[in-house]
């Protein structure tokens, strides 16, 4: 896992996904965008309580809804986080696409725990299911996670730079074998690697490369 000093305490079961961005942006914005996004990321987790109206909507939207119920319930999820992220001081000019962001993760049981800046940035994403490692692969791999990070970079830097996104696959099984050590679940996951002769083997995606089959909400 990538530490610093200035990095709190992660589980070991967090997942790293490096975002590279080419041309790279200075060291205090990277810094910056990298607290907002730890920021939304604390407001989003600290609204999952029992009661609370996120946790009921997506409870609803695991039940056998209509096509029309489940869009009703992505719209109320869409409202309740972009709320809670301008209440909390996020800029309302990367509103849209954090909320994006943090839905598409709730939706597949998937939370951001802490962003941080070095040669790219840094997140570490939390999976609170079994299901959620698969749904995570596929989010890659499909160019999805790609694609809503990069919207929120694109909206923070005001430029468009071309963004790659890196998982190591080492660092995907480790944590998926921390969960399940955890869990006491038996699963078997295979993680598409590419072969780097100078790296460990690694998920690279700079373009979509499928489409992903689970709960989205889309722009």
């Amino acid at each position: 896992m990538l530490t610093n000093r200035n990095t709190p305490r992660v589980l070991t079961e967090t997942l790293q996904v490096h975002l590279e961005l080419v041309p790279p942006i200075d060291r205090p914005r990277e810094e910056e965008f990298s607290e907002l996004l730890t920021r939304a990321g604390r407001i989003v987790s600290d609204m999952k309580t029992p009661q609370s109206t996120i946790t009921a909507l997506l409870k609803r939207l695991r039940q056998n809804l209509s096509a029309l119920e489940k869009d009703e319930v992505r719209e109320g999820l869409k409202r309740e986080i972009s709320t809670a992220l301008e209440v909390g001081g996020i800029p309302l000019g990367m509103i849209h696409a954090a909320t994006m962001v943090f839905v598409n993760l709730s939706m597949n049981d998937i939370e951001l725990v802490y962003a941080e800046p070095g040669e790219s940035v840094v997140l570490y994403l939390r999976c609170l299911a079994v299901v959620a490692f698969r749904r995570i692969r596929e989010m890659v791999l499909s160019g999805l996670l790609l694609r809503l990070f990069s919207e929120a970079i694109k909206q923070f830097i005001q430029s468009r730079p071309r963004v790659q996104l890196v998982v190591q696959a080492d660092d995907f099984q480790s944590s998926l074998s921390c969960f399940v050590a955890a869990a006491g679940t038996f699963v078997f996951l295979q993680v598409k690697e590419i072969q780097d002769a100078k790296k460990s083997p690694k998920i690279a995606i700079s373009a979509p490369s499928h489409n992903f089959v689970g709960p989205y909400l889309r722009n």
